[in-house]
């Protein structure tokens, strides 16, 4: 899949930036792409797709600041698994009886109201706990990407958690 978008990219320098980027982030995105289809085959194809539109987009690579490159990419990973979610949820296997079918859709229903819940969040608890669950960073690597304490890291998170779970609450989730 690599030769593909190599392929689409004009120079070589491109090319090597891209294979760059690949190489760097492909795990983090496949940790991401996981965490929210919990499917294997759905979060390649997630990835595959962010990969589609950062070749569709490979100029803006120059354009964005090295530190802020990831949340790019993560962003379109977790927009793209969201699309596949709601694809997930809307098709219904012909094999399948109904019984089995009503049970998986309400379970990929809930999980992607708790991901778009988890998105309603406060920008900053969120990326605390986006940077800490789902990409397993430390309290000091959150505090230096964000470039605030480990103290406001810890804190936000504690707090940022607190208000998913009365959110979550709320909303009737069973916890």
């Amino acid at each position: 899949m690599l030769t593909f978008f190599l392929s689409a990219l004009e120079s070589e320098e491109d090319r090597r930036r891209f294979r760059a980027v690949y190489a760097q982030y492909h795990g983090r995105l496949e940790r991401v792409a996981m965490g929210i289809l919990q499917d294997r085959r759905d979060a390649e194809d997630a990835i595959q797709n962010t990969f589609v539109q950062v070749v569709r987009h490979f100029e803006k690579i120059y354009q964005i600041p090295c530190e802020e490159l990831p949340f790019w990419l993560i962003s379109i990973v977790k927009n793209e698994a969201r699309m596949i979610l709601r694809k997930r949820k809307r098709a219904l296997s012909l094999e399948e009886d109904w019984e089995t079918a009503s049970a998986r859709a309400e379970d990929v229903s809930d999980y992607a109201a708790l991901v778009e819940l988890f998105a309603s969040l406060p920008e900053t608890y969120r990326q605390v706990l986006e940077m800490k669950a789902l990409l397993g960073y430390t309290d000091r690597e959150t505090a230096q990407r964000l470039g605030i304490s480990e103290t406001a890291v810890s804190t936000r998170a504690s707090r940022g958690r607190a208000l998913l779970r009365e959110i979550l609450e709320k909303e009737g989730f069973h916890l």
